[in-house]
């Protein structure tokens, strides 16, 4: 059985000989490097929404276009709690998950999601992009860092702000934290998640 990165591993890799662009290319345009390319092709590396970000801008297609789309657009999506689409199943292994909140919608400028962000996680990766990020803090603690700066956010919590500043975001405590997460983009192209 094929699992989600398997799957989107496989259609990145499709888009991109069907482009005919190499790793080599595919990285010179992203700013990864060929090794790290190739696991997630492979669906060894479970790739954060910002990585699947670039390398759709990079291919010239939504991110949408590596998922499984079940649904046509709609111009109102509900998704009820039990309908939640997980975006990295694998993602646990790196200290975070996350779940999509608007999977049946395409052609999103705002994408909401819920990240699950584990203790101890030893993962540093460090996200930047083009337009506005907010994340809402719904259970735990969040320590979140901004540029050099660094701030803990509790339960309650929010943080706007500009998302081409180097950002991220990991548990602080011993108990798993909830983040509803929103990141905007004027171009839906380059920032649809699902």
């Amino acid at each position: 059985m094929i699992d989600d990165h398997e799957s989107i591993g496989m259609k990145i890799r499709t888009y991109r000989k069907h482009r005919k662009t190499t790793l080599d290319t595919l990285s010179v345009r992203t700013g990864f490097t060929k090794g790290y390319l190739s696991k997630i092709e492979r669906g060894h590396q479970s790739p954060p929404i910002a990585t699947l970000s670039k390398i759709a801008d990079a291919l010239n297609v939504e991110i949408a276009d590596f998922l499984e789309r079940k649904h046509e657009d709609v111009s109102c999506c509900i998704v009820r709690s039990t309908d939640r689409k997980p975006v990295t199943p694998r993602g646990a292994m790196f200290g975070y998950t996350y779940e999509s909140l608007a999977h049946k919608k395409h052609d999103k400028l705002m994408n909401p999601f819920i990240i699950t962000l584990t203790p101890h996680a030893n993962d540093r990766t460090v996200f930047r992009h083009a337009g506005q990020e907010i994340m809402f803090v719904l259970e735990g603690s969040m320590e979140f860092w901004y540029g050099d700066e660094k701030h803990i956010l509790d339960a309650g919590d929010c943080v706007f702000f500009d998302s081409d500043t180097p950002h991220r975001g990991q548990c602080a405590g011993e108990r798993e934290s909830k983040v509803l997460v929103v990141i905007y983009s004027d171009n839906p192209r380059n920032k649809e998640l699902l």
